[in-house]
């Protein structure tokens, strides 16, 4: 058996403890007392001797406010086709309360930036002290740079206070150049334009709409800014953020144009030029006034603008003659005989003519003896035999639409008015009531002109300088006869026309054209839908039923019998419309078409317009074939 034995315990004397030795206490003592006597040295450094640069350095650091710029909204066709997206971009920032404080320094980095950049040094000082005067915000002083360049910059960007290089979206165009007229481009504010958007929100040298729908709709593309409040140091490094707020995204558009059918129009009317140096068509709905295509030729590229020096690739543009950015659709010529639809519907409305009112026209020469007593000679394309007002639409027939106008005062037939400065005024009434003389309200920014419908006081007007003499200035007869066939002074845009021959296809209702169809959220759903806007005119609908028959009749077996189809009953009018040729001094043609199909139940409007032709042998077939391709496939 294992015993176990009990042991005492052992006792310790107090004493051995305190006669032990203190060596490594000393040792960690002198240790303290050493390290804040360097502390406390260094301290004294910092305060005495390096004071003034820490607080130097202190107030380099900067509490900066950001605009966070939002994603700008997409533009589809009405099939949901995208038109234009955004794509990233490298930019050159300068932020103005980093940049040196000596002026000489700060214009050494400008010149510096000046040959990275290709950007002027002066530009970038004018700017930047722009910025400084708007609360110093940072800008953009170099857009859409290629790789090399921003790599370059990067780089360098550590030994150039104030300069960074960010990456910010840029629009890409990706439709195409046939749409460049209807979307337009964004681009830097100008100075007169940050005035007014400084107030809404923008930051400095923000891109906006320039033009085109990208203008008309900035405020719903551009979304809702973000910002931030952030401390960066001395060499622009982030500190911290002291808030945030994140932007909105811009909201899409979905047009009324379609696609397929806007590149199918502008690939016919380039084959088919000829002679022509420009053109121009329009496709829209007669009841909803909805664009579906919009075509102007010659056309531009609108990713030029996106470019970081546009300059060479806008100078060729504007150097052009036949001048590629006017948008020709919206552009004046003299409309020739597709006015006579609007004269008709004057002198029906005023009761001057009936439709059974008829005429005999034997001969091409009209004579009309002068205010003087003289003898003057107006003339028709062609001798017609006898018309009523169905087939002088049908054949155009000048002399007949002379009569219906401003009369035949030697054989006692009146015009619309008493004298041809009453007739005048009558017949600008209803051009005006058809929407010509003014902007139609085209939701494309910047790109819409008038037109003219002249009359008498307009003719005092533009004739009051000292070059003009009074008899200049007065209004005659053949000022009325010239007038009521689209020839004189009176000017309209193919785009007017389409809306002239609208509001006769639907029985009086002058619609508003537009090109957007509504307004949709990132998820692609409608958040604003487009409604359709008209004026009514002042003609009785019998009477606009008159001109329809005319008008199809003239498809039938008239002057525009190449705009028929096989399938389908097409109304028209042709307009060939002489002008003077500022360049050779010729007198030369317009070419136009206008018309509507089916005739009983109208789907389409389409005008064709060549700066150089005649309507019924250059313009009425290829209305045909844009008619054609419509209802076989671009109907909605």
């Amino acid at each position: 058996m294992r015993r176990f034995r009990f042991r005492p315990e052992r006792r310790v004397d107090p004493g051995l403890s305190r006669n032990r030795p203190h060596g490594n206490v000393a040792v960690l003592r002198v240790a303290v007392i050493v390290l804040f006597a360097a502390l406390g040295l260094r301290l004294a450094q910092m305060q005495l001797v390096d004071g003034a640069e820490y607080a130097a350095r202190s107030e380099r650091n900067r509490i900066i406010v950001e605009s966070i710029a939002p994603v700008r909204g997409l533009i589809f066709d009405r099939n949901g086709e995208t038109l234009v997206e955004n794509a990233g971009a490298f930019a050159a920032m300068i932020t103005p309360a980093l940049l040196p404080d000596r002026a000489a320094d700060r214009y050494r980095l400008y010149l510096y930036l000046e040959d990275l950049l290709d950007v002027p040094a002066l530009e970038i000082q004018d700017a930047v002290a722009a910025a400084e005067a708007s609360g110093g915000v940072s800008l953009a002083v170099a857009r859409a740079l290629d790789r090399t360049t921003a790599l370059l910059l990067e780089q360098a960007a550590a030994d150039l206070p104030g300069v960074s290089l960010a990456v910010e979206t840029a629009r890409s165009y990706v439709a195409g150049p046939e749409f460049s007229h209807i979307l337009g481009y964004v681009g830097a504010q100008s100075p007169e334009e940050w005035d007014v958007l400084r107030d809404e929100g923008y930051a400095f040298n923000e891109s906006v709409g320039k033009v085109g729908v990208e203008a008309r709709y900035e405020a719903s593309l551009r979304g809702t800014p973000g910002r931030a409040v952030v401390e960066i140091d001395a060499q622009g490094e982030l500190v911290a953020t002291l808030e945030r707020r994140e932007p909105a995204p811009g909201r899409g558009l979905r047009l009324s144009i379609d696609a397929g059918l806007q590149r199918y129009v502008h690939q016919l009317l380039a084959d088919t030029m000829g002679e022509a140096r420009t053109a121009a068509a329009v496709v829209m709905s007669p009841q909803t006034g909805e664009v579906y295509a919009l075509v102007s030729v010659p056309t531009y590229d609108n990713n030029i603008f996106s470019l970081a020096d546009p300059g060479d690739a806008y100078r060729r543009l504007l150097d052009d003659p036949r001048l590629p950015l006017l948008h020709r659709a919206l552009s004046p010529a003299a409309p020739g005989s597709t006015f006579k639809l609007v004269t008709a519907a004057a002198a029906l409305e005023e009761g001057t003519i009936t439709p059974a009112t008829r005429r005999t026209i034997d001969s091409n020469v009209l004579e009309f003896i002068g205010e003087d007593g003289q003898p003057y000679y107006f003339y028709d394309w062609r001798a017609h035999g006898e018309l009523d007002l169905t087939g002088a639409i049908a054949w155009s027939s000048n002399i007949y639409f002379y009569m219906a106008s401003c009369g035949i005062p030697q054989e006692g037939i009146r015009g619309l008015g008493d004298g041809p400065e009453q007739s005048a005024v009558v017949l600008g009434y209803y051009a005006r009531s058809f929407g010509l003389g003014q902007v139609t309200g085209l939701d494309i920014t910047g790109t819409e002109f008038p037109g003219t419908v002249p009359g008498p006081e307009w003719k005092r007007r533009s004739r009051g300088g000292d070059s003009f003499t009074d008899e200049d200035r007065e209004w005659y007869l053949a000022d009325t006869c010239f007038m009521g066939i689209g020839q004189g002074d009176v000017t309209a845009t193919p785009l007017q026309i389409a809306a002239v021959t609208a509001a006769i296809a639907n029985g009086g209702r002058l619609p508003k054209p537009r090109v957007l169809r509504e307004i949709v959220d990132a998820a692609g759903e409608t958040v604003e839908a487009a409604e359709p806007s008209w004026e009514t005119l002042p003609v009785d609908p019998r009477h606009l039923a008159v001109i329809r028959r005319g008008m199809r009749q003239s498809v039938v077996d008239g002057a525009a019998l190449r705009a028929g189809l096989r399938n389908v009953a097409v109304a028209g009018k042709t307009g060939t419309a002489e002008f003077v040729d500022p360049d050779d001094g010729e007198t030369k043609e317009h070419a136009w078409f206008t018309g509507f199909a089916p005739y009983a139940n109208p789907e389409v409007v389409v005008t064709v317009f060549y700066d150089l032709g005649v309507g019924g042998e250059k313009a009425a077939p290829v209305a045909a074939d844009i008619i054609a391709y419509f209802l076989e496939r671009a109907a909605p």
